[in-house]
């Protein structure tokens, strides 16, 4: 394949510059006016919470949210009080930009890790300086957003959806599933099974995971105590995250963050 190109369906992408970006600071907001950004955005939600506007469209903000910002319209937006927004984006111009007037401006991710792991790859190759490797994943993420489908519109997925993001947005909290399982009128067993064919796995590991993807991220961006870590993402003493952490990624929260 030709450094120089990238393809999306049958359509090939010439893009002469891109950019890795993220932010995590107290009290952001970001305005951008019509027209006052040469290309595009490509703009993913890992942490916190708070609002977009994009023209005349709002958002409200969580975990697995991604849009494809074009800035053909006005771009307001800020994070909520005691959430920071933890952000990674990619800006990219293109000499063809026609070519992706067909995109929508928001996706939805519950099943956002992939996307997640394509930007840390994106940003790794940045990193190397290796032009052809981030025209790759640049290519992969758009592909993974253009082709992403609605989700199957069973009985139970909005509700699944919303406890999902609750998942996401409160890794804190002790849940009982048995519990959960009630508020939609299920046995247990009923429950675990619907949210295993909606998201691939149980609510527990999906919720292990939120927690996981949650330390990372506080381990990355805050000056937080690891104990502090460790409340924040539903764990009652530090021994209990640290054995849980060093056994899904093979390092100490300590090392990790190091």
């Amino acid at each position: 394949m030709n450094n120089r190109y990238m393809i999306i369906g049958v359509k090939h992408m010439d893009i002469p510059s891109m950019h890795y970006g993220q932010h995590c600071v107290p009290d952001w907001k970001w305005n951008v006016p019509v027209g006052c950004h040469p290309g595009f955005t490509l703009w993913s939600v890992w942490g916190g919470s708070g609002q977009i506007m994009l023209g005349k469209n709002r958002y409200q903000l969580s975990v697995g949210d991604v849009f494809f910002i074009n800035y053909k319209k006005a771009v307001n937006a800020h994070q909520n009080d005691h959430a920071s927004l933890d952000v990674r984006y990619i800006d990219f111009t293109l000499r063809n930009p026609d070519i992706l007037c067909d995109l929508p401006e928001h996706r939805h991710f519950d099943q956002y890790h992939f996307v997640l792991e394509l930007f840390n790859r994106f940003h790794l190759a940045e990193e190397r300086s290796n032009l052809s490797q981030m025209e790759i994943w640049l290519q992969a993420l758009i592909t993974e957003y253009q082709s992403k489908t609605p989700t199957s519109g069973g009985a139970y997925s909005k509700k699944i959806n919303e406890l999902c993001r609750m998942f996401q947005q409160h890794p804190q909290k002790q849940y009982d599933i048995s519990e959960l399982a009630q508020k939609y009128s299920l046995t247990t067993d009923h429950f675990i099974r619907i949210f295993k064919q909606e998201c691939g796995i149980t609510p527990y590991a999906y919720l292990q995971r939120c927690r996981l993807e949650t330390a990372k991220t506080l381990l990355r961006m805050s000056t937080l105590s690891i104990t502090d870590i460790a409340s924040a993402c539903g764990f009652s003493d530090i021994y209990n995250f640290s054995r849980f952490f060093q056994s899904k990624t093979g390092f100490s929260p300590r090392k990790f963050r190091n």
